[in-house]
């Protein structure tokens, strides 16, 4: 056979059984099951956290550690080195530590009752009253009734107190500010990310603490109550089904 023969040649198949595939587009094999395989280099968004070994888990665990670990000794530094200005303003004052968390406790939470502020101080109410009255002497904070219960009476600052907190709170902002001046854009874009996102987690924490607190208010004011019932049950054998009751 010769060559003109050969390119004469018809290709293999009928037209019909070419036809149907003549135009189809080659697609990339697909699984059925889980949809299009992920591309090389890329992450599986269809990837699950569990799928993970026990052994990645860990590895995993022990770098977050290790990371908030060296954080946390970078914010000590950074703490050790706006310590000084911060501290000018409160240098200049007489305030000792405990009635310098009052007032820096009324600058962020408002109008407090005594009772509130014996809570986050630890304290009892007694000890608070006293810390109040030497503040109040300085003029840093004064009393009232609570308009909405004339029962209680709450701390607040006065304006030399409010004038103080902010000198406080600006004297480590400044320094903060000039920090950050000495940073590139992009640098300065990347902690602003970083950042916003350190807030909504601190918002989260402070939600779930705020529901915390809450919980434990309802149990103490719950628990006289429970303990009276309580001896009751235990000085009547009846209450219990005539069992004893336990110790």
């Amino acid at each position: 056979m010769n060559d003109s023969a050969a390119g004469r040649r018809p290709p293999t198949g009928t037209g019909s059984e070419q036809a149907p595939y003549a135009n189809q587009e080659v697609r990339p094999e697909t699984d059925r099951t889980s949809g299009p395989r992920p591309q090389a280099g890329r992450p599986d968004p269809h990837a699950r956290a569990d799928d993970a070994t026990p052994e990645e888990t860990a590895a995993d665990e022990t770098e977050r550690g290790s990371i908030i670990t060296r954080l946390a000794d970078l914010q000590r530094s950074l703490g050790r080195f706006f310590a000084r200005d911060r501290s000018m303003p409160l240098m200049a004052s007489t305030l000792t530590m405990q009635q310098f968390k009052v007032v820096m406790f009324l600058s962020f939470a408002g109008p407090t009752s005594g009772q509130e502020l014996a809570r986050h101080l630890g304290v009892g109410l007694a000890t608070v009253t006293g810390i109040v009255d030497r503040v109040v002497a300085q003029g840093l904070v004064t009393r009232h009734e609570d308009p909405h219960d004339r029962r209680v009476r709450l701390v607040e600052l006065t304006e030399a107190g409010r004038r103080l907190t902010g000198e406080i709170i600006e004297a480590g902002t400044g320094g903060y500010v000039r920090l950050l001046r000495r940073l590139d854009t992009e640098t300065l874009r990347t902690m602003e990310t970083v950042m916003r996102k350190i807030e909504d987690a601190m918002r989260d924490l402070h939600a779930e603490e705020t529901v915390t607190d809450a919980v434990n208010d309802v149990i103490d004011d719950l628990s006289p109550g429970v303990a009276a019932h309580a001896g009751e049950v235990a000085e009547d054998p009846a209450a219990t089904g005539g069992l004893p009751r336990r110790g």
